[in-house]
C-alpha cells in the first residue's frame, strides 16, 4: 500500500508539471493551440524555440517533481604555442692588433690569420705628409697590442686595395671616432664624397665638426715647390702665382702644384702656401 501511495503521488506530480507549463505556454502564445497537440509536444517545441542550448532535467524527490533547466555553452579552447627563447646573438671574435700602419689602417691577426683593415668613415693623414707621425702615434696609444672587434657597416665589404672596410672597436669604444674626436683624423669617404653612407656617419662628422685641433698643422711652413712658367699648362682653372694652392670647398681638401689632381681641380680659394691653407682649415691632398 505504501508502494502505491507513493506512486501516485509521482505521477500527481509529474501531472501538475506538465499542466503548469501547459498553462504557461498558452500565456504566451497569441495563436489558440492546433486541435490535435499534446502539451507534451507544445512543452518540447516551445522550450526549442526559446533556447535551442538549454535540457530540461526532471529532479526526484519525495514530494512533487520539480525540473531544472541548465543550459551548457561550449567554450572553444585556443591552441597556444610556446615561443621558444631566442638565443642571444654571439659576441664578434676579438683580434690582436700587430700593427699600425697610419692614422686610419692597422693589421689585425686571430687564429694565425693576418689581415689588413682599413677603418671606415674617417681619413689621416698619409707618410710624409703634415700631421702622420701624430695620428700614427696616437692610434697606436689606443690599440696597440690590444684586443679589437671588426664591425661591418660599408657599402662594401673591402676596398680597391682589398683591405677589410670596418668599425673598430676597443673596449666597447669606438677607435675611430676616437681618432676624429681627439684631431688626428677626419670624417671622410662617406655619402658626401661618393662612398655611401655608412651608420656611423652622422656621428663623425659632428664629431669632426666640433674637434678643436685637427692635428694638420705642421711645425714648420711646406714650400709650394717652384715653378719657371705660370699659370702651368694644362691647368684649366689657374690660382694666381702668388698663391697657387688651391682650396677645394666641397671637400676641404688643398691641392699644391705638382700634384694628381693639382691640374682639374677648381678652387674656391687660393692660398700663397699649404700651411695657410691648413690654417683656414683645408687638408693636404694625399696625392
Amino acid at each position: 500500500m505504501g508502494g502505491s501511495r507513493q506512486f501516485s503521488g509521482i505521477r500527481r506530480g509529474v501531472v501538475l508539471a506538465l499542466a503548469m507549463a501547459l498553462v504557461g505556454t498558452l500565456s504566451q502564445c497569441a495563436q489558440p493551440m492546433p486541435a490535435g497537440t499534446s502539451p507534451v509536444a507544445i512543452r518540447h517545441s516551445t522550450t526549442e524555440a526559446r533556447e535551442p542550448t538549454a535540457t530540461t532535467v526532471p529532479t526526484r524527490s519525495a514530494g512533487p517533481v520539480s525540473t531544472t533547466t541548465a543550459t551548457r555553452t561550449a567554450t572553444p579552447r585556443r591552441a597556444t604555442t610556446a615561443t621558444p627563447p631566442r638565443k642571444p646573438a654571439p659576441d664578434p671574435p676579438s683580434w690582436e692588433v700587430v700593427r699600425v700602419v697610419d692614422g686610419d689602417t692597422i693589421h689585425v691577426s686571430r687564429d694565425g690569420v693576418v689581415v689588413k683593415v682599413r677603418l671606415i668613415g674617417i681619413d689621416s693623414p698619409e707618410r710624409d705628409e703634415c700631421g702622420f707621425e701624430a695620428s700614427v702615434g696616437n692610434l697606436r696609444r689606443v690599440i696597440g697590442g690590444r684586443q679589437v672587434t671588426l664591425l661591418p657597416g660599408a657599402r662594401t665589404s673591402s676596398d680597391q686595395y682589398g683591405r677589410l672596410l670596418r668599425y673598430v672597436e676597443a673596449g666597447g669604444s669606438d677607435v675611430g671616432l676616437a681618432q676624429i674626436t681627439s684631431g688626428y683624423a677626419v670624417a671622410r669617404f662617406d655619402s658626401r664624397d661618393g662612398y655611401g653612407e655608412h651608420p656611423r656617419e652622422a656621428a663623425y662628422v659632428a664629431a669632426d665638426r666640433a674637434s678643436p685641433d685637427r692635428g694638420w698643422l705642421c711645425a714648420t711652413p711646406v714650400p709650394v715647390r717652384p715653378q719657371t712658367g705660370w699659370p702651368l699648362p694644362g691647368d684649366e682653372h689657374p690660382c694666381p702665382r702668388g698663391q697657387p694652392v688651391k682650396g677645394n670647398e666641397s671637400s676641404m681638401i688643398a691641392h699644391s702644384p705638382g700634384q694628381q689632381s693639382y691640374l682639374v681641380t677648381s678652387p674656391e680659394q687660393c692660398f700663397a702656401t699649404l700651411s695657410d691653407a691648413v690654417a683656414a682649415g683645408f687638408r693636404p691632398a694625399k696625392r
